[in-house]
């Protein structure tokens, strides 16, 4: 077994050829596992200490071998190393419009090229960043995060698990994994008319946790043909958008037995955070990086209940530094947890992207959270997705279910209208489906208003230089 193994750890072996290998069989997988576990419950003043030499061994690696960081950081007059981690705040933000239009100057010139891997995000918001990992190691420690913190909610590796963040077609819409513990369900099955297809072979399958976007785990809850019809389910393991308060209790309605757990994380390895085994706030992990909530006064957020963006600096990819890297998400501080007694910083809620937000005709800004509809207005759509291109006007898409009249529709925009108020004019459009992102996301809002210095609320950070 051991010279098995071996074959698969080597590059260019043949059997690694043959047969995609799991990430858990890596080096790297373990070592950053069994870290992660070593550290989990380190008290405050080692987890700053350590991150203090990460974070200066980061910086030095920026300055000496990316072009762009260290014509940022030698504007910012940095001498080589930082003496507190207070002082990272007085740094240049790392935006995406630079990512996107300066990126090659961010990756280090001392990793060759062949051994980097080039990795994209950011669909959600339309306008896609390109960026470099380590070809070798990026899964192992992708993997490892994401492990470590399902493990809160119970998960433990070779527990199975159906995955319903992969779009695919060719092939058939259910696909069996180099892992026998999971398997994937495509986005595209997500529909009543191919339930049938592959309803029996899920539940025959029994898996114990869900791996899902909140949109694609919604619409899988809606084709279960029975609260409780799955009872084998555990978890439901979430990221990558907002949960509606509408989409956790169609969840809970589905899948009564299982732990709603949300995690956040990056591709780019910047930041992760998660729930821990008692609490669904947010933790975020300090062994990835360090975390700001920047206000909109552009200092950092200090009192719980206070909103701001995410900023992440990253300890994690050398390959393409992210060095006090804005997000465009926001969230909300909050205490720390009382009952894992953890000294982590804490996350009450992290509400989506900077965009994910409706506006009036003069501005005013319509949170997603406004956006929850507990009434029988909605019971004959399936799914539903806002669009707005100009400030006070809003379309409504609307994927009806058999059923559906004029009169639920006048019943939708009078609710709505409510909720948006008398300054957005909102009309309904009733379409097959709706689209989602490259990766499979399907956002509730889809914002294409720019961005004006007017605007009030979280608008202005948007524009902020």
């Amino acid at each position: 077994m051991k010279k098995l193994i071996g074959l698969f750890r080597r590059p260019g072996a043949a059997l690694r050829r043959l047969a995609p290998v799991p990430s858990c069989w890596h080096d790297q997988y373990s070592r950053t596992a069994a870290f992660l576990v070593r550290s989990d419950h380190w008290e405050a003043e080692r987890i700053a200490a350590w991150q203090l030499r990460q974070l200066n061994h980061l910086l030095g690696h920026a300055f000496r071998h990316c072009r762009g960081h260290a014509r940022k950081l030698r504007a910012a007059g940095f001498c080589g190393c930082l003496e507190r981690l207070e002082d990272l705040c007085g740094l240049p933000f790392f935006t995406k419009e630079e990512l996107r239009t300066q990126g090659d100057e961010f990756i280090a010139e001392n990793r060759p090229s062949k051994t980097l891997r080039p990795i994209t995000s950011g669909g959600t918001t339309g306008t896609p960043t390109r960026f470099m990992v380590d070809a070798q190691t990026y899964d192992a420690v992708f993997d490892a995060w994401r492990h470590a913190m399902w493990r809160r909610a119970g998960y433990d590796l070779g527990a199975r698990a159906l995955d319903l963040t992969w779009a695919f077609s060719g092939g058939g819409l259910l696909r069996p994994s180099s892992d026998p513990s999971r398997i994937y369900l495509s986005i595209h099955a997500l529909d009543a008319s191919a339930a049938c297809d592959w309803w029996s072979r899920v539940r025959g399958f029994q898996p114990k946790f869900i791996v899902a976007f909140p949109s694609t785990a919604t619409a899988f809850a809606k084709l279960v043909p029975a609260p409780g019809a799955m009872p084998d389910v555990r978890g439901l393991l979430l990221a990558s958008e907002t949960l509606t308060s509408d989409q956790s209790g169609v969840l809970r309605a589905a899948f009564p037995q299982a732990r709603i757990f949300q995690w956040y994380g990056m591709s780019e390895l910047a930041g992760f955070a998660s729930g821990c085994e008692h609490a669904d706030t947010f933790h975020h992990w300090p062994q990835s990086g360090v975390l700001e909530l920047i206000g909109e006064d552009g200092h950092p957020v200090q009192n719980p209940g206070e909103s701001g963006e995410i900023v992440l600096t990253g300890f994690a990819n050398l390959a393409t530094p992210f060095i006090r890297y804005r997000t465009g998400d926001r969230a909300t501080l909050g205490n720390r947890c009382p009952q894992c007694k953890r000294t982590h910083l804490v996350l009450t809620a992290i509400d989506g992207r900077l965009s994910d937000f409706l506006l009036g005709q003069q501005g005013r800004v319509v949170p997603i959270s406004a956006l929850n509809f507990h009434s029988d207005e909605f019971r004959l759509v399936f799914a539903h997705q806002f669009v707005q291109e100009e400030p006070g006007r809003v379309v409504l898409r609307v994927v009806p279910l058999p059923g559906f009249t004029r009169e639920d529709e006048s019943a939708i925009i009078r609710l709505v209208g409510e909720k948006l108020g008398g300054d957005v004019k909102l009309t309904i459009e009733q379409v097959t489906s709706i689209p989602r992102t490259p990766r499979g996301k399907q956002p509730l809002i889809v914002q294409r208003c720019p961005p004006a210095r007017h605007h009030s609320g979280l608008i202005s950070i948007l524009s902020a230089p």
